[in-house]
């Protein structure tokens, strides 16, 4: 009899805690529901692009009903749709950094726009000062991850030609848990090095080689190449020869 009784107290516990769990996962569900439609209701169509009528993520924060890391996750959705609709086409991408600062004020502490958006916003939408912003703002948040610094000391370097100030963010990522053991060299060598081309292909190789994103990946080969072979945006050029 005791035998039964205790079987049915496990049936019962494990029951219970199956419908705790279904109602977690709807009560989720819900949130997330509610807060794709406010978002919705703010930015109606289904087009990445209308996300640039979204409110800063100051007033946006109220809207979402305290699911911020939600909203973020789903704004990011629109992040890689948008950019990747604008690649495959015009390759404008106008609202680019909107999008992405709108993501990492919702949720500051999501580290993936910060390197994703640092990177293109330079390497492939040339704004520099965009994507020295996302880093800066992502330093803020993330002090401890050598490669936002990393990027930044990129962005001097090969845009801005300041070796100097690219040496000692090089340096501070250096000084960071994790890094890899030729960043204290690469910083000592850029203090010599402002035009040097095959500095900025070695730059480009390593940032190839930190990253982690196939289509980054790629995209800083073919940078490399166009480096080797005097293919360069005007811009570039400009730089490489003053």
């Amino acid at each position: 009899m005791y035998q039964q009784v205790g079987h049915r107290q496990m049936a019962l516990s494990v029951s219970l805690k199956i419908a705790f769990l279904m109602v977690l996962t709807a009560a989720a569900a819900f949130s997330i529901y509610q807060v794709q439609r406010r978002i919705e209701t703010i930015s109606p169509s289904n087009s990445p692009e209308n996300l640039l009528y979204l409110p800063s993520g100051k007033y946006l924060k109220p809207l979402v009903l305290g699911f911020n890391q939600v909203a973020a996750d789903l704004l990011w959705l629109k992040v890689i749709g948008y950019f990747g609709d604008h690649y495959l086409t015009d390759k404008n991408y106008q609202w680019l950094y909107h999008i992405l600062d709108l993501t990492t004020t919702l949720d500051p502490y999501f580290r993936l726009p910060y390197e994703f958006g640092g990177i293109v916003l330079s390497l492939e939408k040339g704004d520099i000062d965009q994507s020295n912003a996302l880093l800066r703002k992502g330093i803020k948040y993330h002090p401890t991850y050598w490669r936002l610094p990393f990027y930044l000391g990129f962005n001097y370097f090969f845009y801005l030609k300041d070796p100097a100030t690219a040496a000692g963010y090089i340096s501070r990522a250096a000084s960071l848990p994790d890094h890899p053991p030729y960043l204290p060299k690469l910083a000592a060598s850029l203090y010599a090095s402002a035009g040097d081309k095959e500095m900025a292909v070695e730059f480009l190789l390593q940032v190839y080689l930190t990253s982690e994103d196939p289509w980054l990946k790629e995209n800083i080969l073919q940078k490399i190449s166009d480096l080797q072979q005097g293919k360069l945006p005007k811009s570039l050029e400009k730089i490489l020869r003053n």
